[in-house]
């Protein structure tokens, strides 16, 4: 076995490795890191095993500023855009080795459309598996109130799109108004869905307060949308109790997020002039059930006029219709009363006649004619023997006139 001095065994394989790798080589490899300084890309790649997240092997490489520029001048994307942290990526690498700084990797070319094509299998391992759990359309199921002013918002601070969305809500023409409460979070970049998912949770927790929740963030690339496809962040936003409304921004392609919110729109902006849109559909539905009321208030007013004018014409046809029968009874009365007066005087004349009769019948001049007299004594009638007294003048009346008698007690004998 021979000895090496290290110097001698680094040249060996520096050799070793430009014998067998003069050409670059192509690489696919997970990124586990990446960062980004004054235009280089330093990455840092990983491979794991297929039947776990065991790391079996790990490397280092280099995309220099020159060759980055180039690369997205050639191919007009942006590599920001691509190189995100968990995303597999096939780089075409030359491979170096140094004495002294070992062995690099530099990047001179890599391959979207493997990425790109990746990202869709994995879209669409998620689709089928929101549409196997039934929640693909879970929150379209979710009734959005009426009236929602109550909104919480997940989004970036430093997002144009937040800054367009409260002002197109604040600015609103006919002067809403709307609680707001931002829940920032990551929308661009590896760190979206589980910052995303952090906010979800928080919100669910006090979803008594808010009526629905809006997630924004500014216009972007195509290979943006794939922060809102990946698979945990999809399956937390599908189990929310509230509504989620989605102004991602991007006018072409949606996202899974797009697909199984309640409503997805294209814009931030679209999204305040969403809920702006619904308090005024609700407005012009008050506004047209009040015509409504009104125009039933003025018919129900004009058949309760008409009612009263029947009732009104009915009761002065029956007062009329009474008037004469109570004038003709009256009328019938007087007659009646004509009549019955003539009659009642004529029996009371024959009933004075009649009294007249019995009382000439029954007058003192009358018993005296028939040889009858009265004897009075001191101005009382004397009708018994017994009230006689004597030595007392009476009064005898006779027919001719009247007399005076005294009877005398009997004298004593001497």
């Amino acid at each position: 076995m021979s000895d090496y001095r290290l110097s001698e065994l680094n040249t060996f394989i520096r050799r070793f490795v430009a014998l067998n790798l003069p050409e670059p080589v192509w690489v696919e490899a997970e990124l586990a890191e990446v960062d980004e300084r004054r235009g280089h890309y330093y990455l840092s790649l990983i491979e794991t095993a297929a039947d776990s997240d065991q790391t079996v092997a790990r490397a280092q490489a280099v995309m220099w500023d020159r060759q980055a520029r180039k690369w997205q001048r050639q191919r007009q994307l942006l590599l920001h855009r691509i190189l995100q942290a968990g995303r597999a990526i096939k780089l075409q690498v030359q491979v170096e080795f140094h004495e002294r700084y070992g062995i690099s990797m530099q990047v001179v070319d890599l391959d979207p459309n493997y990425t790109l094509g990746l990202l869709a299998q994995q879209r669409e391992a998620t689709l089928e598996l929101l549409k196997r759990q039934g929640l693909l359309d879970a929150n379209k199921r979710i009734p959005l109130p009426m009236v929602p002013q109550r909104l919480a918002i997940i989004s970036s601070p430093v997002a144009a799109g937040l800054q367009d969305f409260t002002t197109q809500l604040k600015q609103n023409a006919y002067g809403y108004e709307f609680r707001i409460q931002l829940f920032p979070a990551a929308v661009q970049g590896p760190q979206t869905s589980p910052e995303v998912r952090r906010q979800l949770r928080t919100i669910q927790r006090r979803a008594e307060d808010y009526d629905a929740i809006v997630i924004i963030r500014g216009g972007g690339a195509k290979m943006d949308l794939a922060d809102f496809d990946e698979r945990t962040l999809c399956e937390a936003a599908a189990q929310s109790t509230l509504p989620i409304i989605t102004g991602i921004g991007h006018e072409t392609d949606q996202s899974i997020m797009d697909m199984l919110a309640h409503t997805a729109l294209k814009t931030p902006t679209a999204a305040a002039d969403f809920f702006i849109d619904r308090l005024m559909q609700v407005d012009q539905h008050l506004a047209l059930a009040n015509q409504q009321l009104q125009w039933l208030q003025e018919q129900h007013i004009r058949q309760a006029e008409q009612v009263l004018s029947r009732i009104e014409s009915s009761i002065k046809s029956q007062i009329q219709q009474q008037l004469q029968g109570q004038e003709w009874q009256l009328r019938n009365m007087q007659q009646q009363l004509h009549i019955l007066v003539r009659n009642r005087l004529k029996l009371a004349e024959l009933a004075l006649e009649e009294q007249i009769k019995l009382h000439e019948v029954l007058s003192l001049e009358s018993h005296l004619k028939r040889g009858f007299s009265v004897l009075t004594q001191e101005g009382k009638i004397i009708n018994r023997i017994e009230s006689i007294r004597k030595d007392v003048p009476l009064e005898a009346q006779l027919t001719d006139g009247s007399t005076e008698l005294t009877i005398k007690s009997p004298q004593k004998k001497k």
